[in-house]
């Protein structure tokens, strides 16, 4: 999937497929912010929304915990899509609260303990960003700037933001000191800081504490939050194996190796704690990318275990953006439409999870959709512009924009894609179908060889068969048709 595996890059690839970086992940939320204007009909609601999440899992997920969802819609969600939209269609905006949350130090001077302080990191940047009102960059940019010197104000410049939390975390054992800093990216000046101690069992406390006390820093009401804090009590050691997960999870370039002991981790936390939504919605999401990448030996049962897990997952912590999200890609692989309503989900819990608008711009082109996919896309560039999986969000533009015949725009945006990942195979066919559109054939030749030369083995009854999987809509199957497979020919691609 392309965009954190939100797409059909890698779907059917075999032993002659060419390697190359795998899209990084982002993290699961952990905390859910709810404003004033709802929290009263939460009280009331909150137990009904348990129940019809579980039903709905049960029965086969999809409708149950949807419907719940779409009971706690609130004006609140349409305001930060606002914003969001504001962002990304004018990059020079700046929005007030807009912030990014800078990878955590590990004082602890032991690598194998950095996968602890990147843990804080993304749940801080995943509660932050569910502040009604926030902008926060997402994890994929902000973790970039690991272990680099950084000049403030020409960091607030680089993201387009006012803010910038950065922290350094020290444990010994089961006690845990975290440092956090507000530094105001306009003076380089630091606003605010604070230390936070606490035991390993008391972690998800410590975090809560550090979100309330930033948030009255920038003058941010902080009301009461649905967190996942008992759950995460109940077993720490459970806790601390799913944050190994996520750590391998996020390592790029992704590989088959790298995958495989994520698996494992999240395996061994459930051994330990069951019900750890984390471990769900982690093992099932890279059930989804051993599929994709052609790395499972029984892609169906992979596929259907996912499945259960994350309607387990949705059904025990039905404010997960990450679970909706995986949902949704699930969904992506046959029913695009289904998974927009996932997606919507999802959006409303975190208006800042980029994987959510990756996601999303796949399925509305899968849709037939594809001038609605471009904003959400837009948007995922403008929360993580320096992300490491930016190359898919320039490539699902490009598709899109090939969708729509609008060829110009579509190398661009592909042009932008091969700059940043040269083997990434799927933007030299819609170059190869823009050039020839445009009357260019020479450089439609030579994105033909460039093609070949990633994948030696493509043909076009393979390409076809491969995007056929992901979508049986009519308007898409026309534009693919018409446009993608008339132009391939054209061009003089292999038919098989």
């Amino acid at each position: 999937m392309s965009g954190n595996d939100t797409g059909y890059e890698h779907a059917d690839r075999g032993a002659s497929d060419p390697p190359g970086p795998r899209p990084n992940k982002s993290p699961p939320n952990r905390f859910h912010v709810i404003s004033d204007r709802i929290r009263p009909r939460l009280k009331t609601i909150g137990a009904a929304i348990t129940a019809i999440a579980a039903i709905g899992a049960v029965v086969g997920g999809f409708a149950g915990y949807w419907s719940a969802w779409r009971a706690v819609k609130s004006e609140i969600f349409h305001d930060q899509r606002d914003q969001q939209k504001s962002a990304a269609t004018q990059p020079g905006t700046v929005p007030r609260l807009s912030l990014v949350v800078l990878p955590f130090a590990n004082l602890n001077n032991d690598p194998e303990q950095d996968y602890f302080a990147d843990g804080i990191t993304t749940d801080l940047t995943t509660d932050l960003g569910r502040i009604p009102g926030a902008f926060v960059i997402g994890r994929g940019t902000a973790f970039t700037y690991k272990q680099k010197k950084i000049d403030p104000k020409l960091l607030g410049s680089e993201l387009g933001v006012r803010w910038a939390v950065e922290g350094a975390v020290r444990r010994a054992a089961d006690q845990i000191r975290i440092n956090v800093s507000l530094i105001d990216l306009a003076t380089g000046g630091e606003f605010w800081s604070d230390r936070f101690d606490g035991d390993r069992p008391r972690l998800a406390e410590l975090q809560d504490e550090i979100v309330a006390r930033l948030s009255r820093s920038l003058s941010v009401k902080l009301i009461e939050a649905e967190s996942r804090r008992s759950e995460r009590q109940k077993n720490p050691d459970a806790v601390d194996l799913a944050m190994r997960g996520w750590a391998k999870h996020h390592e790029t370039p992704r590989t088959r190796d790298s995958t495989l002991q994520a698996l494992e981790l999240f395996d061994s936390a459930l051994r330990l704690d069951p019900d750890n939504a984390d471990a769900m919605v982690g093992k099932s999401w890279n059930l989804v990318i051993k599929t994709i990448n052609q790395w499972s030996q029984s892609p169906g049962e992979d596929v259907r275990h996912a499945t259960e897990l994350i309607d387990k997952a949705l059904a025990k912590s039905p404010s997960s953006a990450a679970a909706h999200t995986v949902k949704g890609q699930i969904l992506n692989i046959g029913r695009p439409e289904a998974a927009l309503f996932e997606l919507d989900a999802a959006l409303e819990i975190d208006p800042n999870f980029t994987p959510a608008y990756i996601t999303k711009g796949t399925a509305f082109t899968l849709s037939g959709r594809a001038r609605e996919a471009l904003l959400p896309l837009q948007i995922g560039l403008r929360l993580s512009p320096k992300d490491p999986a930016a190359y898919l969000m320039h490539f699902q533009l490009c598709h899109a924009h090939v969708h729509l015949k609008e060829y110009a725009e579509a190398i661009d945006q592909c042009r932008r894609a091969t700059n940043l990942n040269p083997v990434f195979w799927l933007p030299y066919i819609d170059l190869i179908v823009a050039y020839d559109s445009l009357g260019r054939p020479e450089e439609a030749r030579q994105a033909l060889a460039d093609l070949y030369r990633v994948w030696p083995g493509f043909t076009v009854q393979r390409y076809q068969k491969l995007v056929y999987s992901f979508s049986t809509n009519p308007q898409f199957r026309r534009e693919f048709d018409d446009i993608l497979l008339a132009g391939l020919r054209r061009a003089g691609a292999k038919e098989q």
